[in-house]
């Protein structure tokens, strides 16, 4: 399948979370475009038969567990698109210390509804993801191969 995966990184956890990701559906026979959430556009959209979103979890002018503010750009723009029943996945990054956590998750599931996507598979929300680098890599790893499963 073609697949885009659109995320947005603060420290480079969610870059590599993306390049987990990423590797697992290419070794599963997809075909994956990886793209930063500031450079994507609407058009890239309509063109993927599946969207993942990744973003961190941030304090976004004054509002804490927020998506990266480059995705808070193209949630804007995505709110005007309708992707009636395409398939969606999201995972995010944060810290379980702060009151939103993963907090971006909801925002992205909330866009879904939005542009009347679907989610395929549950949300994946990691915790503190470089003080367990390999366990939490190994969580992502779960989870896109799920993901791959749903696919088919």
């Amino acid at each position: 399948m073609n697949i885009i995966l659109v995320y947005a990184t603060n420290s480079g956890s969610t870059m590599l979370a993306a390049q987990t990701v990423q590797d697992v559906l290419i070794k599963k026979g997809h075909q994956v475009t990886q793209k930063e959430a500031r450079m994507a556009w609407t058009d890239d959209f309509n063109s993927s038969q599946v969207i993942i979103f990744g973003s961190p979890s941030w304090d976004y002018a004054g509002h804490e567990g927020m998506p990266h503010e480059d995705f808070v750009t193209l949630i804007d723009k995505l709110k005007t698109v309708t992707l009636e029943n395409k398939p969606f996945a999201i995972f995010g990054l944060g810290d379980s210390s702060f009151t939103h956590f993963c907090g971006a998750v909801d925002h992205l599931e909330e866009l879904v509804k939005t542009v009347k996507g679907k989610l395929i598979v549950p949300s994946l929300k990691i915790d503190k993801f470089f003080n367990d680098q390999t366990g939490n890599t190994a969580k992502i790893t779960a989870w896109a191969e799920n993901l791959a499963s749903t696919l088919g």
